[in-house]
């Protein structure tokens, strides 16, 4: 009986869900310098209307640092291999700053998780095998330090004449990286990415960003902070 009630208490904690922070609570960011953010990009999505999906104008909309489908029918960005190629596709939201000084500094993640709706669907042949997946990547890099996080949020795989979708929601809390042996004066870029990849198939994008009230908060999702001892 106390094996079974183990058993089933430790069922119960893996079947409880995590909670996962959206937005930032009271935190210590002594010595932490805000990055601003500097511009977006979407490239090889396309828009409900067929055009080319655009970028993210910089200002809060519907409490969203990103992009939303217009209406609850459409995605927001869709990316197919039949007209869009086999290349991946991305959406990218970018943040900018100078390192200060020569030595290793802790990208912080100032408390905002980042958030992605949507889904993936390969479609099968009689010959050969099909995916389409979709991931978040934040790369950090400058001309002589950098740091990358990845997480893939849906896969979708199958072989044979059939179609497999992967659907993925909700928001990934972002780690902290730590970039080493950067240089003074030199220009660091942080990179958001989704990322959404198919051999045949399609990826459809209803909702991806940071939620958000003010437009201020897009220049407080990161910050720098040197660590200590590490010139």
């Amino acid at each position: 009986m106390v094996r079974i009630a183990l058993i089933l208490c430790c069922l119960g904690c893996a079947l409880t869900p995590r909670r996962v922070q959206v937005r930032p609570v009271a935190r210590d960011e002594r010595g932490v310098s805000p990055l601003p953010y500097v511009s977006s990009a979407a490239e090889r999505f396309v828009a409900p209307d067929g055009a080319p999906c655009g970028g993210y104008g910089g200002h809060v909309k519907d409490n969203l640092i990103g992009w939303e489908a217009p209406n609850p029918d459409d995605a927001a960005c869709s990316h197919d291999t039949l007209y869009d190629g086999l290349k991946p596709a991305v959406l990218e939201l970018r943040w900018r700053t100078e390192v200060p000084d020569d030595g290793s500094y802790d990208l912080v993640s100032l408390g905002y998780s980042v958030g992605a709706w949507g889904r993936v669907v390969s479609r099968g042949s009689h010959y050969g095998d099909y995916f389409a997946k979709a991931e978040v990547v934040v790369d950090a890099r400058s001309a002589h330090c950098a740091a990358t996080w990845a997480k893939q949020l849906a896969l979708a795989q199958v072989t044979g004449p059939a179609d497999r979708q992967a659907n993925f929601s909700g928001y990934l809390e972002l780690p902290d990286l730590v970039v080493s042996n950067c240089r003074a004066h030199e220009p660091l870029d942080v990179r958001v990415r989704f990322v959404g990849e198919a051999n045949r198939g399609r990826v459809d994008v209803d909702w991806f960003g940071f939620s958000a009230v003010e437009d201020a908060e897009v220049n407080h999702i990161f910050g720098l902070r040197p660590r200590p001892g590490a010139r």
